[in-house]
């Protein structure tokens, strides 16, 4: 029965902590590249280990959102198979947000007190 509930815990708290890391994994996965929607999606899950994956849609929304927040530019290309797809990147602006939310947020994850203690195994 414990197993159960810490599985549900569990679960539970990777479903709230995902959802708040949808930007950082979609604003990464851009940096340096220009991709499209699919493949945005392949670059978060290959970022991620196969641990985050989002649908085309929540992914679409999203960028909607993120190109209106000045986040992210998007190119319409001739597409050989049907209408323009869009190749989206990184705004001057997207670039800065995502290194400032890094510094803040992300490489505390890097100090050495903070590895040492995700190192530390149950006693």
């Amino acid at each position: 029965m414990k197993k159960s509930y810490e599985e549900k815990l569990l679960t539970d708290w990777e479903t709230v902590f995902k959802q708040g890391l949808l930007t950082f994994w979609v604003l990464i996965s851009l940096r340096g590249k220009s991709l499209t929607t699919g493949e945005i999606r392949d670059r978060v899950s290959e970022l991620t280990r196969g641990t985050y994956n989002t649908s085309e849609q929540a992914l679409y929304r999203s960028l909607r959102k993120y190109f209106d927040l000045e986040l992210v530019d998007y190119e319409e290309v001739e597409n050989s198979k049907g209408p323009k797809r869009k190749v989206y990147t990184l705004s001057k602006l997207g670039e800065e947000v995502l290194r400032e939310f890094t510094n803040r947020n992300i490489s505390l994850f890097l100090q050495e007190d903070v590895q040492e203690l995700l190192k530390q195994e149950k006693e």
